[in-house]
Protein backbone atom coordinates (compact mmCIF):
# COMPACT_ATOMS: atom_id res chain seq x y z
CA UNK A 1 0.00 0.00 0.00
CA UNK A 2 1.38 3.33 -1.37
CA UNK A 3 -0.75 5.81 1.74
CA UNK A 4 -3.82 7.42 1.08
CA UNK A 5 -4.20 10.97 -0.51
CA UNK A 6 -6.77 13.00 1.67
CA UNK A 7 -8.69 15.82 0.17
CA UNK A 8 -10.54 18.28 2.24
CA UNK A 9 -13.07 20.37 0.38
CA UNK A 10 -14.72 23.83 1.62
CA UNK A 11 -17.55 26.11 0.03
CA UNK A 12 -16.72 29.37 2.28
CA UNK A 13 -19.11 31.48 0.37
CA UNK A 14 -22.81 31.11 -1.04
CA UNK A 15 -25.19 33.92 -1.55
CA UNK A 16 -27.70 34.70 1.20
CA UNK A 17 -31.04 33.07 0.35
CA UNK A 18 -29.89 30.39 -1.28
CA UNK A 19 -29.13 26.91 -0.09
CA UNK A 20 -26.47 24.58 -1.94
CA UNK A 21 -27.13 20.52 -1.45
CA UNK A 22 -25.01 17.84 -2.49
CA UNK A 23 -27.65 15.26 -4.17
CA UNK A 24 -25.19 12.78 -5.47
CA UNK A 25 -21.71 10.98 -4.83
CA UNK A 26 -20.62 9.04 -7.86
CA UNK A 27 -17.23 6.78 -7.82
CA UNK A 28 -15.90 7.23 -11.51
CA UNK A 29 -13.24 5.28 -13.39
CA UNK A 30 -10.78 4.10 -13.90
CA UNK A 31 -11.00 0.88 -12.35
CA UNK A 32 -13.69 1.02 -9.61
CA UNK A 33 -14.35 -1.07 -7.75
CA UNK A 34 -11.62 -3.56 -8.52
CA UNK A 35 -8.54 -1.87 -7.19
CA UNK A 36 -9.60 1.99 -6.35
CA UNK A 37 -11.16 3.56 -3.63
CA UNK A 38 -12.94 7.29 -3.09
CA UNK A 39 -15.14 7.89 -0.55
CA UNK A 40 -16.12 11.51 1.29
CA UNK A 41 -16.18 11.39 5.25
CA UNK A 42 -16.93 13.90 7.56
CA UNK A 43 -15.47 15.75 10.45
CA UNK A 44 -16.30 12.87 12.57
CA UNK A 45 -14.58 10.25 9.87
CA UNK A 46 -18.08 8.88 9.40
CA UNK A 47 -18.78 8.47 5.49
CA UNK A 48 -21.15 10.85 4.01
CA UNK A 49 -23.84 9.90 1.87
CA UNK A 50 -25.97 12.12 0.01
CA UNK A 51 -28.25 14.05 0.33
CA UNK A 52 -27.12 16.99 2.35
CA UNK A 53 -26.68 20.61 2.96
CA UNK A 54 -23.79 22.99 3.21
CA UNK A 55 -23.49 26.01 4.87
CA UNK A 56 -20.71 28.59 5.36
CA UNK A 57 -21.70 29.47 8.54
CA UNK A 58 -21.40 25.81 9.95
CA UNK A 59 -17.83 24.29 10.19
CA UNK A 60 -16.65 26.72 7.55
CA UNK A 61 -19.11 25.02 4.83
CA UNK A 62 -16.38 22.07 5.20
CA UNK A 63 -18.21 19.06 2.56
CA UNK A 64 -15.94 16.46 3.40
CA UNK A 65 -12.47 14.74 3.43
CA UNK A 66 -12.30 12.75 0.37
CA UNK A 67 -10.11 9.35 1.03
CA UNK A 68 -8.83 8.25 -2.07
CA UNK A 69 -6.30 4.89 -1.96
CA UNK A 70 -6.09 1.43 -3.67
CA UNK A 71 -7.94 -1.50 -2.57
CA UNK A 72 -5.39 -3.99 -2.76
CA UNK A 73 -1.69 -4.28 -1.42
CA UNK A 74 0.26 -3.47 -4.41
CA UNK A 75 -2.58 -2.37 -7.27
CA UNK A 76 -1.89 -1.98 -10.93
CA UNK A 77 -0.47 1.47 -12.55
CA UNK A 78 -3.17 3.81 -12.31
CA UNK A 79 -4.96 7.21 -12.44
CA UNK A 80 -7.09 5.88 -9.62
CA UNK A 81 -10.40 6.55 -8.78
CA UNK A 82 -11.89 9.90 -9.01
CA UNK A 83 -14.98 10.95 -7.14
CA UNK A 84 -17.91 13.04 -8.55
CA UNK A 85 -19.79 15.48 -6.05
CA UNK A 86 -23.27 16.98 -7.33
CA UNK A 87 -24.73 19.94 -6.01
CA UNK A 88 -27.96 21.79 -6.49
CA UNK A 89 -28.85 25.50 -5.15
CA UNK A 90 -32.51 26.69 -4.38
CA UNK A 91 -34.17 29.96 -3.11
CA UNK A 92 -33.65 33.07 -4.31
CA UNK A 93 -30.52 35.41 -3.75
CA UNK A 94 -30.99 38.63 -1.35
CA UNK A 95 -28.51 41.02 -0.13
CA UNK A 96 -26.40 43.46 -2.13
CA UNK A 97 -24.81 40.63 -4.82
CA UNK A 98 -26.14 41.91 -8.04
CA UNK A 99 -27.05 45.64 -6.59
CA UNK A 100 -24.50 46.98 -9.24
CA UNK A 101 -23.74 45.52 -12.85
CA UNK A 102 -21.55 42.26 -12.72
CA UNK A 103 -17.88 43.13 -13.01
CA UNK A 104 -14.28 41.39 -13.05
CA UNK A 105 -11.70 43.16 -11.32
CA UNK A 106 -7.97 42.44 -11.34
CA UNK A 107 -5.74 42.83 -8.81
CA UNK A 108 -4.83 46.42 -8.74
CA UNK A 109 -0.90 46.13 -7.51
CA UNK A 110 -0.34 43.01 -10.41
CA UNK A 111 -1.68 44.11 -14.02
CA UNK A 112 -0.97 40.43 -14.66
CA UNK A 113 -2.54 37.69 -13.38
CA UNK A 114 -1.45 34.55 -13.11
CA UNK A 115 -3.23 31.38 -12.57
CA UNK A 116 -2.07 28.12 -11.16
CA UNK A 117 -2.45 24.98 -11.87
CA UNK A 118 1.38 24.60 -11.05
CA UNK A 119 3.87 23.48 -12.67
CA UNK A 120 6.57 20.72 -12.16
CA UNK A 121 9.59 21.91 -10.11
CA UNK A 122 12.68 20.63 -8.94
CA UNK A 123 11.83 18.57 -5.52
CA UNK A 124 11.30 20.51 -2.33
CA UNK A 125 13.12 19.69 1.22
CA UNK A 126 12.11 16.79 2.39
CA UNK A 127 10.43 15.58 -0.99
CA UNK A 128 12.07 12.41 -2.27
CA UNK A 129 12.05 12.92 -5.97
CA UNK A 130 9.95 15.80 -8.26
CA UNK A 131 7.04 15.48 -10.05
CA UNK A 132 7.65 13.48 -13.05
CA UNK A 133 4.70 14.85 -15.24
CA UNK A 134 3.09 18.31 -16.10
CA UNK A 135 -0.16 19.33 -14.25
CA UNK A 136 -0.75 21.54 -17.45
CA UNK A 137 -0.88 18.30 -19.83
CA UNK A 138 -4.65 17.41 -20.21
CA UNK A 139 -3.57 14.06 -20.81
CA UNK A 140 -2.32 13.37 -17.42
CA UNK A 141 -5.80 13.42 -15.93
CA UNK A 142 -8.48 11.11 -16.52
CA UNK A 143 -11.24 14.09 -16.25
CA UNK A 144 -10.82 16.22 -19.89
CA UNK A 145 -12.63 19.54 -19.27
CA UNK A 146 -13.48 20.57 -22.27
CA UNK A 147 -15.40 17.16 -22.89
CA UNK A 148 -17.48 17.42 -19.61
CA UNK A 149 -21.17 18.04 -20.06
CA UNK A 150 -23.54 19.63 -18.11
CA UNK A 151 -23.01 18.86 -14.42
CA UNK A 152 -26.70 17.18 -14.15
CA UNK A 153 -28.35 17.32 -17.65
CA UNK A 154 -32.11 15.75 -16.40
CA UNK A 155 -31.70 19.59 -14.02
CA UNK A 156 -34.72 21.81 -14.55
CA UNK A 157 -32.69 24.81 -14.26
CA UNK A 158 -29.15 23.77 -15.01
CA UNK A 159 -27.40 26.49 -14.35
CA UNK A 160 -28.48 25.99 -10.25
CA UNK A 161 -26.47 23.07 -10.65
CA UNK A 162 -22.72 22.04 -10.15
CA UNK A 163 -20.18 19.57 -9.64
CA UNK A 164 -16.65 18.82 -8.03
CA UNK A 165 -14.49 15.92 -9.60
CA UNK A 166 -11.63 15.01 -7.11
CA UNK A 167 -9.03 13.30 -8.51
CA UNK A 168 -4.93 12.46 -9.43
CA UNK A 169 -2.65 11.80 -11.53
CA UNK A 170 -0.87 7.97 -11.92
CA UNK A 171 -0.21 5.78 -9.11
CA UNK A 172 2.97 3.93 -9.30
CA UNK A 173 3.36 0.45 -8.07
CA UNK A 174 4.39 1.70 -4.51
CA UNK A 175 4.67 6.23 -5.31
CA UNK A 176 2.11 8.00 -4.96
CA UNK A 177 0.91 10.57 -7.56
CA UNK A 178 2.55 13.80 -8.40
CA UNK A 179 -0.46 15.64 -8.16
CA UNK A 180 -4.16 15.86 -6.86
CA UNK A 181 -6.89 17.94 -8.55
CA UNK A 182 -10.65 19.44 -7.68
CA UNK A 183 -12.73 19.83 -10.98
CA UNK A 184 -15.09 22.15 -10.26
CA UNK A 185 -17.94 23.58 -12.79
CA UNK A 186 -21.09 25.22 -12.63
CA UNK A 187 -23.91 24.49 -15.59
CA UNK A 188 -22.59 23.73 -19.03
CA UNK A 189 -19.78 25.70 -18.44
CA UNK A 190 -16.08 24.87 -19.05
CA UNK A 191 -14.76 23.98 -15.63
CA UNK A 192 -11.70 24.36 -14.03
CA UNK A 193 -9.02 22.78 -11.44
CA UNK A 194 -7.80 23.60 -8.20
CA UNK A 195 -4.19 21.76 -8.60
CA UNK A 196 -2.23 20.67 -5.15
CA UNK A 197 1.28 18.94 -5.52
CA UNK A 198 1.19 15.83 -3.28
CA UNK A 199 4.30 15.47 -1.15
CA UNK A 200 6.29 11.39 -1.72
CA UNK A 201 6.27 11.03 2.31
CA UNK A 202 2.67 9.74 3.35
CA UNK A 203 2.00 11.90 6.12
CA UNK A 204 1.54 15.23 4.43
CA UNK A 205 -1.58 15.90 2.54
CA UNK A 206 -2.57 18.24 -0.48
CA UNK A 207 -3.90 21.57 0.34
CA UNK A 208 -7.00 22.36 1.36
CA UNK A 209 -9.62 23.40 -1.62
CA UNK A 210 -11.94 26.28 -0.68
CA UNK A 211 -14.75 27.57 -3.44
CA UNK A 212 -17.03 30.68 -2.88
CA UNK A 213 -20.01 31.05 -5.10
CA UNK A 214 -21.85 34.30 -6.19
CA UNK A 215 -24.85 35.57 -8.28
CA UNK A 216 -25.30 38.60 -9.95
CA UNK A 217 -28.91 39.19 -10.10
CA UNK A 218 -28.65 41.92 -12.58
CA UNK A 219 -26.29 40.25 -15.47
CA UNK A 220 -28.59 36.62 -14.51
CA UNK A 221 -24.91 35.32 -13.88
CA UNK A 222 -23.40 32.83 -11.14
CA UNK A 223 -19.69 32.24 -10.75
CA UNK A 224 -17.61 29.73 -8.90
CA UNK A 225 -13.59 30.15 -8.14
CA UNK A 226 -11.39 27.70 -6.32
CA UNK A 227 -8.53 28.57 -3.84
CA UNK A 228 -6.34 26.77 -1.74
CA UNK A 229 -6.31 30.08 0.82
CA UNK A 230 -8.73 30.94 3.32
CA UNK A 231 -7.64 34.92 3.40
CA UNK A 232 -8.37 34.61 -0.75
CA UNK A 233 -12.10 33.31 -0.53
CA UNK A 234 -12.36 36.17 2.27
CA UNK A 235 -11.33 38.77 -0.01
CA UNK A 236 -13.41 37.11 -2.77
CA UNK A 237 -16.59 36.80 -0.83
CA UNK A 238 -16.04 40.36 0.49
CA UNK A 239 -16.25 41.57 -3.29
CA UNK A 240 -19.65 39.11 -4.68
CA UNK A 241 -20.97 41.40 -1.50
CA UNK A 242 -20.75 44.47 -4.04
CA UNK A 243 -21.07 42.22 -6.99
CA UNK A 244 -17.67 41.92 -7.97
CA UNK A 245 -16.32 38.73 -9.55
CA UNK A 246 -12.85 39.26 -8.44
CA UNK A 247 -9.96 38.25 -10.13
CA UNK A 248 -7.36 37.42 -7.41
CA UNK A 249 -3.89 36.28 -8.59
CA UNK A 250 -3.91 33.74 -6.22
CA UNK A 251 -6.91 31.77 -7.26
CA UNK A 252 -7.73 29.24 -9.83
CA UNK A 253 -10.16 31.00 -11.86
CA UNK A 254 -13.83 31.87 -12.52
CA UNK A 255 -16.42 29.51 -13.79
CA UNK A 256 -19.31 31.55 -14.73
CA UNK A 257 -23.16 30.30 -16.01
CA UNK A 258 -26.27 32.06 -16.35
CA UNK A 259 -28.08 31.76 -13.04
CA UNK A 260 -31.76 32.52 -14.34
Amino acid sequence: MVGTIKQQLYVTGIPKGLTMTVTALNLLPPDPPKDWRATLYDSAERERFAPFTIDPSVNQGYVGEVKMYGAHAFPSNSLGARLEILWKLTGTPTGRVGDADSEVTTDPANDTVVHPPLKPEGSDPGDQAPPTVDPNDPDVWATQLDQLGPADPRAEEPARSGRFIVETTEWGLIQRPDYVAVVYQVGSATPLRVVSKVAATIIDQPEDALFVIGVNTNTQEIGINGVQDKVVSDTLVSYLIQGIFYVHEKAFGWVFGKFF
